[in-house]
């Protein structure tokens, strides 16, 4: 059986679906008491499923899209920050990243990206993030902390692209069922 991977409807479909499991996760990450931070990786994901697919210009569009629906549903606003910020557009930023082999200097980079980010999350949202910690972190210890979380969160984001890529991909887009 020849796979066509190429097939419009196909390629269309499943943008809309991580679209929309991306909007779901960020509703949960703004509803539940729990797991925020999880969500927002898990909501980060979907995106890179779509630049497994090449398509940049749909990744972008649905990055926007997302986070424009996102501001109209979610409860609290200031929840959508850390997407726009940081998590919704990781996934496009690593994929260009990582597709420069020759240039070691991609985990500085990487880094960087994940420092603006986080800055912008934290003086935006007033410590949104960190409500949740039950004792005061100096802000130094937040940036070590919150390096070395990034790092764990790049390689498992790395992992999880390599599963999708190599088995759930291909389930996807032949049947459409798991």
């Amino acid at each position: 059986m020849v796979r066509n991977y190429g097939k419009r409807t196909n390629r269309g479909s499943l943008v809309v679906m991580f679209a929309a499991l991306t909007l779901f996760t960020l509703y949960l990450a703004n509803i539940l008491p729990v797991l925020r931070i999880t969500l927002y990786f898990v909501s980060s994901l979907f995106i890179m499923g779509i630049m497994v697919e090449r398509m940049t210009a749909a990744a972008v569009i649905s990055f926007v899209c997302v986070l424009f629906l996102g501001f109209l549903i979610v409860p609290v606003k200031t929840g959508m920050l850390p997407y726009l910020f940081f998590f919704g557009h990781y996934g496009i930023f690593k994929y260009f990243t990582d597709a420069q082999r020759g240039s070691g200097s991609a985990l500085v980079k990487k880094l960087v990206y994940f420092n603006i980010g986080a800055a912008l999350i934290y003086f935006q949202t007033g410590g949104f993030m960190t409500e949740q910690l039950p004792f005061a972190v100096p802000w130094w210890g937040l940036v070590i902390a919150g390096e070395l979380v990034f790092l764990f969160y790049d390689w498992l984001f790395t992992k999880i692209t390599q599963w999708y890529y190599g088995g759930l991909r291909n389930v996807l887009l032949n049947t459409g069922e798991f």
